[in-house]
């Protein structure tokens, strides 16, 4: 055996993206309403907070991201040609965007409307 056969033994493993959540405010300032509701939203369907990357940003690019995860909620963000609430599939990924989540605090028929658009994203 040479010197390279030895130095990787172990098993390789590939651990699948995570479902990504972009918000467009620092963690910081979000209120603990904001993130109660985030948490409840991401428990609706099958989630925590944990099992999810958590990003912030202003607008969504895709195309910019070098790593397209499966599943993306926005939540106060712009992407162009993307309705709010409507899921969209591209071959890498499905995204649904929403309002800010201290929009969704106020508004039932927005959280509603946005939980028809997560039962479709996750086949639930």
């Amino acid at each position: 055996m040479n010197s390279v056969e030895a130095t990787f033994t172990e098993d390789l493993y590939v651990f699948p993206s995570l479902t990504t959540v972009v918000i467009n405010t620092k963690w910081k300032n979000l209120g603990e309403k904001e993130i109660d509701l985030l948490s409840k939203i991401l428990n609706s369907v099958k989630l925590s907070m944990a099992a999810v990357r958590i990003v912030e940003m202003k607008s969504l690019d895709l195309s910019k991201w070098a790593e397209k995860p499966p599943r993306i909620i926005g939540f106060g963000i712009e992407a162009p040609g993307v309705t709010a609430y409507e899921v969209v599939t591209t071959p890498e990924t499905q995204l649904v965007l929403a309002d800010n989540l201290t929009t969704l605090l106020g508004d039932d028929q927005l959280k509603k409307k946005l939980w028809i658009s997560l039962k479709q994203l996750f086949s639930l």
